[in-house]
């Protein structure tokens, strides 16, 4: 830095956890690097560390977490994690709809104004509360959020000036650009798999099965009896995937389900490569990241209409989107119209749209307005 040169920003991204394998972690962990980078000095403020090393630049702050429940546990911490940034940083960036913070980076759907019984739920009453706020006209100045419907929920939920909530561009990780297989590749893939033999190939991945729809994706596979399906993101040994192997059992089609559980890079690229399409079949999802990272493969995806990403299917003719609620029939109906023919010309769809640049720059755009956008007076 010469004399002339303005001191680096402080900023302050402020996230409850970073757990390995969370979504909204791995956006707060690739921002940070993005900023240290652009000479920011970047500090994470968190209750669990990253396993891993932070990126290079990045230091970290890690409270106490209390509460006994999650929504008292993220109420305490928007009030610690509020005085622990005070007056100490030129920016704060939360990750949650909480108050005390000039920007919120915003992976979650609108809660602000649960309906039926759910608002009288201690949970999302507690939840509601703090994103009215978060967002309220004394709140955030700068909510980032990631998809058009999600934008829409929280404008219409809080009145807010629609110029306070920006919409950035997919932030699919470029590193998850890969060419589609070639047969002989995908032939391969199988075969270190265990997955030789004839018959479609299905990927699921998450980490909520009922939410993402596993349970969706065990009953399309009853129905399709020489399919595969690959499941990344869960285990057997863990309460939620022992619930879906148990349903698995139910429906005769154990011994067609292989377990990848929480995968590397590497196992994922794999599994993409052996696959013939994404089944990602979700109840609810802001964006549905892998749908675009599966694309970015050349990979066809198979999902419903709730997913925030699921436009750019229909934009490229690189798959099938359903509406919710979704029939099992009609799930039935897209995965038998992917015959050979089909699959081929939607891998070329989604690997020719998966070469637009703006699908990798959201998280440079978030970057682009956490530096410049001032902080309240």
């Amino acid at each position: 830095m010469t004399a002339s040169s303005p001191p680096p920003l402080r900023i302050a991204l402020v996230i409850f956890r970073l757990a390995p394998a969370g979504g909204l972690e791995q956006h707060c962990l690739r921002l940070a690097a993005i900023l240290a980078r652009r000479g920011a000095e970047v500090t994470l403020v968190t209750t669990r560390p990253p396993a891993a090393p932070p990126p290079e630049g990045v230091a970290i702050e890690t409270l106490s977490a209390r509460g006994n429940s999650n929504h008292a546990r993220l109420a305490a911490f928007a009030e610690d994690a509020a005085r622990a940034v005070a007056g100490r940083f030129d920016r704060t960036v939360v990750f949650h709809a909480i108050p005390g913070f000039d920007i919120v980076f915003c992976a979650d759907p609108s809660r602000g104004r649960p309906s039926g019984l759910r608002g009288w739920l201690p949970r999302y009453h507690a939840y509601a509360a703090l994103e009215r706020a978060a967002l309220a006209a004394d709140g955030a100045d700068l909510i980032l959020t990631l998809s058009s419907a999600q934008r829409a929920a929280f404008i219409a939920n809080h009145r807010a000036a629609p110029e306070r909530l920006a919409l950035l561009p997919p932030t699919v990780d470029r590193q998850r650009a890969r060419p589609a297989p070639t047969p002989e590749a995908r032939a391969a893939a199988r075969r270190r798999l265990s997955l030789d033999g004839g018959g479609p190939v299905w990927l699921w991945i998450g980490l909520q099965p009922k939410t993402k729809g596993l349970d969706r994706a065990l009953a399309a596979l009853a129905a399709a009896p020489d399919a595969r399906l690959i499941v990344s993101g869960l285990t057997p040994e863990t309460r939620a995937g022992a619930a879906m192997t148990r349903q698995a059992g139910r429906l005769g089609v154990v011994g067609r389900v292989h377990w990848l559980g929480f995968a590397s890079e590497a196992a994922l690229a794999e599994a993409m490569a052996a696959a013939d399409l994404l089944l990602h079949p979700s109840r609810a999802d802001v964006t549905g990241t892998v749908i675009l990272e599966a694309m970015a493969s050349g990979l066809p995806v198979v999902t419903t209409e709730v997913c925030g990403y699921a436009e750019h299917v229909v934009a490229a003719d690189a798959g099938v989107v359903l509406a919710e609620p979704l029939k099992a029939a009609a799930l039935g109906r897209a995965l038998a119209a992917a015959t050979p023919g089909t699959l081929t010309t939607w891998s070329a769809n989604a690997a020719a749209y998966a070469g637009r640049d703006a699908l990798y720059s959201g998280l440079d755009r978030a970057a682009d307005l956490i530096l410049t956008t001032p902080p309240a007076p």
